[in-house]
């Protein structure tokens, strides 16, 4: 049985989940419950979830509920294209549905061993007409010899192809400093 439970006690946001995995790291299954809240007196998502993973590709299967406001249910997949010492490289694609709209997408996403990022991704939403691509990237500006101390470079781009934000586009940058105690 695996377990865990997050908390933010400034914005009292919380999440918990507890499964069953069976197998090992490289193939295995797994199934469990659910529960998050993005903050105090903020609605509450309760749901189930299952997955089967196999060298690195993997199946998703999610359903969450919020009281008084409706169910949503996603499904996922991704497939490893890349694995190296050094370096990996994901596709991956999903689909959501609730009851106002579904929205579907995919997207490539590569990682480094000393901490460097890239992704992009295009997410659809058929009723909206509207069709978003994504981009975003992380570098490692500096990692202590000991790992525990990190500074790390942030950029994001979304472009907006149609719909209500049709050819606006939407940039973001950051500066991440985290030590590990």
């Amino acid at each position: 049985m695996d377990c865990q439970a997050t908390g933010n006690p400034k914005t009292g946001e919380a999440a918990a989940r507890c499964g069953v995995m069976v197998g090992d790291d490289l193939v295995n299954a797994r199934a469990g419950v659910f529960a998050s809240t993005p903050g105090t007196g903020g609605p509450v998502t309760k749901g189930v979830y299952g997955a089967v993973n196999a060298n690195g590709h993997g199946l998703s299967l999610q359903h969450g509920h919020i009281e008084g406001m409706g169910s949503t249910t996603t499904a996922a997949a991704q497939a490893s294209l890349l694995q190296s010492q050094n370096t990996s490289l994901n596709a991956t694609a999903f689909h959501s549905h609730n009851r106002s709209y579904d929205q579907f997408g995919g997207g490539l996403n590569l990682q480094t061993t000393v901490g460097h990022q890239a992704a992009v991704g295009v997410t659809r939403v058929p009723q909206f007409d509207m069709t978003t691509v994504q981009g975003s990237g992380r570098a490692n500006l500096y990692s202590s010899p000991s790992g525990n101390l990190n500074l790390n470079a942030t950029g994001s781009a979304n472009h907006h192809l149609s719909g209500p934000r049709r050819g606006k586009t939407d940039f973001g940058t950051g500066l991440n400093l985290r030590y590990d105690f």
